[in-house]
């Protein structure tokens, strides 16, 4: 299975503090004890801008590149390569729509380009397709709780 990977969410909050949680404040609850290279005390970080990494920092300083934005439009849309632990020559792409509904915001993820890692692109699909449900869900439960936008 290495087909895009789209995945839906609605959390209780406008687009511009759904958008805010997802990147300024990953590091709050990105699960990072089971999906980050350097366990549970790694600090992670979002770019607030084009070009800038996603990076984890071990509890020794060690810096980890997740990956690199490749479009931000905040409160509505972020695209960003994706390869924690991997060479960023076998990165896939990430996408995420912010979308005001009823209920709050629609959050589209959508997780492909996996044909780039060959032979393991089914396994790997695979991980994520199970992988972000877990992320996702991380996400979805801070969202119930008040944050402050900066």
């Amino acid at each position: 299975m290495n087909d895009p990977i789209n995945k839906t969410l609605t959390v209780p909050l406008t687009p511009t503090e759904a958008f805010a949680l997802f990147t300024q404040n990953i590091d709050t609850w990105w699960p990072k004890a089971s999906h980050s290279v350097s366990g549970a005390k790694a600090k992670i970080r979002f770019p607030d801008h084009k070009d800038g990494e996603i990076t984890e920092e071990s509890e020794n300083g060690d810096i980890a590149v997740w990956g690199k934005l490749i479009a931000y439009d905040p409160g509505q849309y972020l695209a960003f390569t994706w390869h924690p632990g991997r060479s960023d020559k076998e990165a896939t792409v990430v996408t995420v729509t912010f979308t005001q509904t009823e209920a709050g915001t629609r959050c589209d993820l959508t997780h492909g380009g996996f044909d780039i890692l060959g032979d393991t692109a089914d396994a790997v699909s695979t991980s994520y397709l199970h992988g972000w449900d877990m992320v996702l869900g991380c996400y979805k439960s801070a969202a119930r709780t008040p944050i402050l936008v900066a």
